[in-house]
């Protein structure tokens, strides 16, 4: 477990030294929270029916390398198997791509994430996904999870919004 952790944070170290561009403004140091509505099913490959989950999150995040990484928490009400439970875990946000606007910024970017869940029903959800983040309002995404737990696997998508405040960025010859 050292061992893991030691080379976590050593990954983390050397992606702050190489994430030093001040023009990119995706991922800014700052808070952010979403609100993703979201959708798919729960399989294990088999000849068995899938079932569909649905539900609403909250992911709550803050920048912990500008530029690159966020680190979060999820807090998730879902409806699956004739039941509305809810699921809790952390996540982190990786940005690989910007789409720059030249003098506007940016225009969005792409970025994965990595979530663990632990839900009401004896659910443990390893997995992560792919997002767009669309003018840093609307997020798109998709994600797999493995449910290592009840061996399962959850495919979902989803359209999410941005509740929290926008940071206002104070210029010099604005004052």
């Amino acid at each position: 477990m050292k061992v893991i952790t030691h080379t976590l944070l050593l990954c983390l170290v050397c992606i702050q030294l190489k994430a030093q561009n001040k023009r990119d403004t995706e991922f800014p140091k700052e808070f952010i929270m979403h609100v993703k509505l979201h959708n798919g099913l729960v399989t294990n490959f088999s000849n068995l029916p899938e079932l569909y989950t649905g539900g609403l999150q909250f992911v709550p995040q803050y920048t912990i390398v500008p530029q690159k990484i966020r680190a979060g928490v999820i807090t998730d009400f879902y409806y699956t198997n004739k039941k509305i439970s809810a699921a809790f875990g952390p996540t982190f946000s990786y940005k690989i791509k910007t789409f720059k606007a030249a003098p506007f910024g940016s225009l969005g970017n792409i970025n994965l994430n990595v979530d663990h869940l632990w839900g009401t029903n004896r659910e443990k959800l390893i997995g992560g996904g792919i997002n767009a983040d669309i003018a840093n309002k609307i997020v798109i995404g998709l994600s797999f999870h493995r449910d290592y737990n009840l061996n399962t696997w959850w495919v979902q998508n989803s359209i999410g919004i941005r509740i929290s405040s926008v940071k206002k960025t104070i210029e010099i010859f604005n004052q």
